[in-house]
């Protein structure tokens, strides 16, 4: 991400500089010289930046191209600095300092490097201008899990769901499992890689009515890195009762669970876990076991480690596997076609079935790929994305991470920024969107437009946008 945030610090710098050249440094005809260049220079690198940040992946020369950049940014922030602190002390006036002079040469040198890296665009055959797809907001989910799905959209699973309610209403295959391990609580694990759709799995076997017969309570708790006990405790509790658990001690926080679990039957989810400390897991796990026999635990995760430490036998774990070419297609044309429009636009269904191939069974790289074909009705640009070098990342055993990359670098420049600040936030971090939108309009990250006056109605498209593209 810190690529795309070039372009803003680009930008301040110049703003920087020029200012500099103006107050301290005004006898300086070259200097003032060379910032009037930088007027001309430093949008031809921001433009420049959007195409460099689409091949570094994949073209070494590039990134070193974009190292460049960087390289210069950072230095001259640290010579401007510099000069803001000896700004600040009285007794000393910049432009009689040595110091001074040395740093008016060393900006001299850096407007005039900078200048050279402009130039070398064409040599790197960097494109100067693109035109990106910009998709009408509407908002489709948050990234911070909950039990509620709609089965009619879920492809390919229907089997895979049946295969795990069986095991959690097959009391003679639980009490097999439960003579391995001290605690009546059985623990099955979900494992896959990213984007199978574990959690859309756990949903649908946690909302089956054979499932919530069996099961008098049911409990949903997103874990995903930060594996809290009593944060984990606390919200088991409030989905269970649906109700706010203002208790705050640890020993009030686990009699209270106790209390509840030792009443009922109960089928607990943790989502997205990541702990692989087994000593974490124990506590929680001993918690756990107070409840009534015959209790499940389903485990979400995409490592095996995490499996093995948390099922309850080998034989427990549910390894998910890639969906059929099929349903892939199926989710891909759900999102990239309207109902209505399919038949007008079948001479993109074989472009589109090809795409879906080098999704690799992954049916959230089939969603993102289907959302960023939505508004793409050329048969160039389909064949575009389906030619692409970013399918040769070797990094990527799956379709997921080209997906990804495709969908960020066909955002247009000032949603690239937007997503990039939200890397400050921590992963599953709930956003609110209204503070959101009021931090980006504070970084000078939301455009104006004399047709939408209110920077808070722009900030909220820029949002539903991001959501449509699936990025929050």
């Amino acid at each position: 991400m810190a690529e795309i945030l070039l372009s803003p610090l680009l930008q301040v710098m110049f703003d920087r500089i020029a200012a500099a050249a103006t107050v301290f440094f005004g006898e300086l005809h070259d200097l003032k010289m060379n910032v009037q260049k930088l007027q001309v220079t430093i949008p031809r690198i921001q433009a420049a930046l959007e195409d460099a940040y689409d091949k570094h992946i994949i073209d070494k020369a590039t990134a070193l191209w974009l190292s460049t950049v960087k390289d210069a940014v950072y230095r001259g922030e640290e010579l401007l600095d510099d000069l803001t602190i000896s700004e600040s002390r009285p007794s000393m006036v910049p432009l009689r300092t040595k110091a001074a002079a040395e740093t008016a040469h060393e900006l001299n040198n850096l407007v005039l490097e900078i200048e050279k890296i402009a130039n070398s665009v064409y040599e790197f055959r960097l494109k100067e201008s693109r035109v990106y797809w910009q998709p009408k907001g509407a908002c489709e989910r948050q990234q911070s899990t909950g039990s509620i799905v709609i089965e009619s959209e879920v492809r390919g699973r229907q089997e895979d769901k049946e295969k795990i309610v069986d095991l959690l209403i097959d009391d003679a295959w639980k009490g097999a499992a439960a003579t391995t391990n001290y605690s009546d609580v059985l623990v099955i694990p979900i494992v896959g890689i990213g984007g199978l759709g574990k959690s859309t799995l756990a949903q649908l076997v946690y909302n089956d009515n054979k499932a919530s017969e069996h099961f008098e309570l049911k409990m949903w708790v997103c874990v995903s890195q930060d594996f809290n006990v009593r944060k984990i405790v606390k919200e088991a509790i409030e989905s269970g009762t649906k109700s706010k658990c203002e208790i705050s001690g640890m020993d009030a926080l686990q009699s209270h669970m106790v209390d509840i679990l030792s009443r009922k039957r109960h089928l607990m989810v943790l989502d997205d876990v990541w702990n692989e400390d087994a000593d974490e897991w124990e506590t929680l796990r001993t918690l756990l076991g107070r409840g009534v026999k015959g209790s499940t635990v389903i485990v979400t995760t995409r490592s095996e480690k995490v499996a093995s430490i948390m099922a309850t036998t080998t034989t427990s774990i549910y390894r998910l596997k890639v969906l059929a070419e099929d349903d892939c297609w199926a989710i891909f044309k759900q999102r990239a076609f309207r109902p209505e429009e399919e038949e007008d636009h079948s001479n993109l269904f074989p472009i589109g079935k090809e795409i879906v191939k080098k999704c690799g069974g992954v049916p959230l790289a089939a969603k993102t790929f289907g959302s960023l074909m939505r508004f793409k009705r050329k048969e160039r640009e389909w064949l575009y994305v389906q030619n692409s070098e970013l399918w040769n990342i070797q990094d990527c055993q799956t379709g997921i991470l080209p997906a990804l990359r495709f969908s960020y670098s066909h955002l247009p420049s000032h949603l690239k920024r937007c997503f990039a600040f939200c890397s400050i936030f921590p992963r599953s971090y709930q956003i609110n969107k209204e503070k959101l939108i009021h931090i980006w309009m504070a970084e000078d990250l939301i455009a104006s437009y004399s047709m939408i006056p209110r920077p808070e109605d722009i900030g909220d498209e820029y949002f539903n946008d991001l959501l449509w593209m699936s990025f929050f």
